[in-house]
């Protein structure tokens, strides 16, 4: 299975610095924009890609979004290869728990970072299967046949309650965010094809701009910037991170 990633992380219209981070590998991108391919198979078994949106005061949302990605990234490249899936979700699992700990902790203990946290959304390539990691409202979709769905679940008030009229930026879990915490864990899509898009963002994207109109960027040409074009054309009023993983060499499964 091939990979074709293009990844954005840029503060947007309105605010004055970047709490977003991305990891693309164990390559991690802030303010800027990487393209690349990967090649992923027997001999490149763990890819990991994810979007971190960081919240709290002064500069404490860029430090919870680093160090979730910077504790995602060493302890996914440290797994075994073996692992069965209830195996591996035990060890996502554990790991996500532990990064929440000490991201709580670190906020705790610093009254700059008081109350300072981070949702996260990932895409893992482990052993030729796609799992989604998923703590927040940062977003995980596909688009194949030019159709758009959502696939991770918003950990939201709204999404919760169900009321549309509900605010759409009131979290209900994140890296951090209190004693309470969990994560989604589940394969991303049963069978990956080629030509399938993986689209990961934070919701500087997702706020500003519907399912729809995220489906019409990515069914035209250029989409890869595309995106933060018509995200900030709609106000960019929050940072705005995304990656795209375009899929070829697909093993359907």
């Amino acid at each position: 299975m091939k990979f074709r990633i293009t990844a954005v992380s840029d503060k947007g219209c309105v605010r004055d610095s970047n709490e977003d981070m991305v990891l693309v590998g164990k390559k991690l991108i802030r303010d800027g924009r990487l393209q690349g391919a990967v090649e992923l198979g027997k001999d490149n078994p763990i890819f990991i890609v994810a979007v971190a949106d960081g919240m709290g005061g002064a500069n404490a949302g860029e430090v919870a979004s680093q160090m979730v990605l910077e504790m995602l990234r060493e302890g996914l490249y440290g797994l075994e290869t073996d692992l069965d899936d209830e195996a591996l979700k035990t060890a996502i699992t554990s790991l996500c728990l532990d990064t929440h700990q000490r991201v709580l902790h670190a906020g705790m203990a610093d009254p700059a970072k008081r109350g300072m946290g981070a949702t996260l959304v990932g895409l893992f390539y482990y052993d030729s299967r796609l799992f989604l990691i998923n703590a927040g409202d940062s977003r995980l979709y596909r688009f194949r046949n030019d159709t758009l769905m959502q696939v991770s679940h918003d950990h939201s008030l709204r999404q919760l309650s169900g009321n549309s009229d509900t605010p759409s930026n009131v979290i209900i879990n994140s890296f951090g965010g209190g004693k309470a915490f969990y994560v989604d864990i589940e394969i991303a899509s049963k069978k990956v094809l080629e030509g399938d898009i993986f689209l990961l963002c934070s919701d500087g994207v997702s706020d500003m701009l519907s399912d729809e109109e995220i489906e019409e960027v990515l069914a035209k040409e250029g989409f890869e910037d595309a995106l933060l074009e018509a995200s900030k054309d709609k106000g960019g009023e929050d940072n705005i991170s995304y990656v795209m993983i375009e899929v070829s060499n697909a093993e359907e499964r």
